[in-house]
């Protein structure tokens, strides 16, 4: 339920991202592109990072339950 959530969620935020660029004139245009270029750099890092995790720390580890 939750997966399904944040792609809606996200699925939503691209949608408004993509009509703002459409739409704004080139002056406003200014803080989409800073937002995507900060998404461009944080979004491979992020996946290399989950990736060394699931490389080093496995999805079959214990973990307490309580």
């Amino acid at each position: 339920m939750c997966t399904k959530v944040l792609a809606i969620v996200f699925t939503i935020i691209a949608l408004i991202l993509a009509i703002l660029v459409t739409v704004w004139h080139q002056q406003g245009l200014a803080l989409i592109i800073y937002i995507s270029r900060f998404f461009d750099v944080m979004i491979p890092i992020l996946a290399v990072g989950a990736l060394l995790k699931y490389l080093f720390h496995g999805t079959s580890c214990d973990y307490k339950k309580d």
